[in-house]
């Protein structure tokens, strides 16, 4: 007998269908930031939070297939909704590591995943300013040992589907897993929308 809740499965099966020969599957950086006083994060912020100083540009709009990150090094596109702010960025990694996911949680929760095309990844959990949680998704027996699982139940709730010895694909677990925690839904429709960018040369990171 299984104690998954319906909600899971869908949400992982929504993801198992999305990325199922699409780009996607080849890598990606999906980040999202749930504030504490139910305001999104302004582009300035968010601008300030990934940099730490450093130069960095804010853009008004542009698709993705805009051919923006001949602009600089590496750029990052921006969602807001309610008191969720989501990044995604297609040529970098920045949003899942420390410092930017602790920078980005100040008076927030933030919660990112990441691949590439050789299947390095990070899951990760931050709140308050602290990197709560950074796991392997793909070793997903490993966590057992991780004192703050707790504190992210959801990604406990979808680890099943993260053991893809078994057939189970981990990129769609991740993905299920920020949506389950956050309300956030990832689609290839919100690639179709103009949306502010940010761009940097050397963002600051570990």
């Amino acid at each position: 007998m299984s104690d998954e809740r319906p909600a899971d499965a869908d949400m992982y099966r929504y993801y198992r269908r999305l990325l199922k020969d699409s780009w996607l599957e080849t890598g990606i950086c999906w980040t999202v930031v749930v504030s504490n006083d139910g305001e999104p994060l302004t582009l300035a912020e968010i601008g300030e939070r990934v940099s730490s100083g450093a130069k960095h540009e804010i853009h008004e709009k542009a698709r993705f297939e805009d051919d923006y990150s001949d602009e600089a090094a590496w750029a990052m596109l921006v969602g807001q909704s309610g008191p969720v702010t989501v990044l995604f960025e297609y040529n970098g990694c920045h949003g899942v590591y420390p410092p930017t996911l602790p920078r980005l949680s100040v008076g927030a929760r933030a919660y990112s995943v990441y691949w590439n095309v050789n299947a390095n990844n990070r899951v990760a959990f931050a709140a308050d300013g602290e990197l709560l949680l950074m796991v392997d998704a793909m070793y997903s027996e490993a966590w057992a040992q991780e004192p703050n699982l707790a504190r992210w139940p959801e990604l406990a709730a979808m680890a099943p589907h993260f053991k893809w010895r078994n057939g189970k694909s981990w990129r769609a677990a991740a993905l299920a897993t920020i949506e389950l925690t956050t309300g956030a839904r990832l689609s290839l429709d919100w690639f179709d929308q103009e949306r502010p960018y940010l761009t940097s040369q050397d963002p600051a990171s570990d």
